[in-house]
């Protein structure tokens, strides 16, 4: 039987998770920092910012750069989307995902609406 992907939707529609969220508006409003930085910052465990910037990284959000700070050598994190670029992209995903599972319907919704491309 082939799984398919389902779309849920809370009150809270958000490409990241919380902790995320804030690693994110952290790196926006400050710009790049190490782990100890921000953790420090956002009062949360290092091993807790570490763990949820390696899946930042490995889903091309951060990028991680090898700097010396303060004399050592530290991961130093970027990210690699902007705020807007981030949104933007979380919007196109879901419209396109509405459009594979729903197709005509949602087209027709959005020319109703007078929405177009």
């Amino acid at each position: 039987m082939v799984k398919k992907e389902r779309i849920e939707f809370d009150e809270n529609i958000s490409p990241l998770s919380p902790l995320e969220e804030r690693i994110m508006d952290f790196l926006w409003t400050n710009g790049p920092s190490p782990i100890g930085v921000i953790s420090e910052s956002l009062n949360v465990t290092m091993s807790s910012v570490a763990a949820t910037l390696d899946r930042l990284v490995k889903n091309g959000i951060v990028e991680r750069r090898q700097e010396k700070v303060d004399g050592r050598r530290k991961f130093v994190y970027y990210p690699l989307l902007s705020k807007d670029d981030m949104v933007k992209m979380f919007v196109e995903n879901i419209l396109d995902r509405l459009v594979e599972n729903f197709g005509d319907v949602v087209v027709e919704y959005f020319h109703r609406r007078g929405i177009r491309q």
